[in-house]
């Protein structure tokens, strides 16, 4: 019985997490805002406004990048993994050309709550939900390892890594060698 009483003092008096961090990590924003024009939701749909998921989420990496490409991506990738252990918070610091919104909830809740017509009456030309992982730098900032997804129905959506590098201060699409992955729906 003690041992029961001390176990639940003990429950009670350390907090639990029970909401994710805030992520503001500027260079991290700069990559979302670097992806996002040429994603589906804007290039196809043509969204007028941007529904992103507000807590990041992991996608196991997949990327093994080739031997002369190893050096250069394998802090990133490792960054990658270990920011991701954990979920954040995005914040409202994208600089978009479109104007955008957190959802507080995932695919899965979309759903629940009615399925993507009733998302589509509450979300009108969003083209979407997307949904981002934190990003994994190398360790001086010049490489970027990020996943990235949008779902736009129940047989509609797509996601991948995507990888960066900065150049003159502004970030760039870098072209993947080695082995990849990525879904389409």
């Amino acid at each position: 019985m003690l041992g029961e009483v001390l176990l639940l003092i003990l429950f009670f008096s350390f907090p639990t997490q029970t909401t994710s961090n805030a992520y503001d990590d500027a260079d991290a924003y700069e990559v979302y805002a670097t992806i996002l024009p040429s994603e589906w939701p804007l290039r196809v749909a043509h969204a007028k406004k941007i529904v992103i998921r507000r807590e990041t989420r992991f996608f196991q990496m997949c990327l093994k990048p080739d031997p002369e490409s190893e050096a250069r991506f394998a802090p990133a990738i490792a960054d990658y993994i270990k920011q991701n252990k954990k979920k954040w918070l995005l914040q409202p610091k994208f600089f978009l050309a479109t104007p955008y919104q957190f959802f507080e909830g995932g695919f899965d809740d979309v759903v629940k709550q009615g399925g993507w017509e009733q998302y589509y009456r509450q979300y009108q030309d969003s083209g979407g939900l997307i949904e981002f992982s934190a990003v994994g730098f190398n360790v001086d900032k010049t490489v970027a390892v990020v996943y990235m997804g949008h779902g736009c129905g129940s047989l509609c959506g797509g996601g991948g890594f995507h990888t960066l590098k900065k150049v003159d201060g502004k970030w760039k699409p870098f072209e993947w060698k080695g082995q990849s992955c990525g879904w389409a729906s």
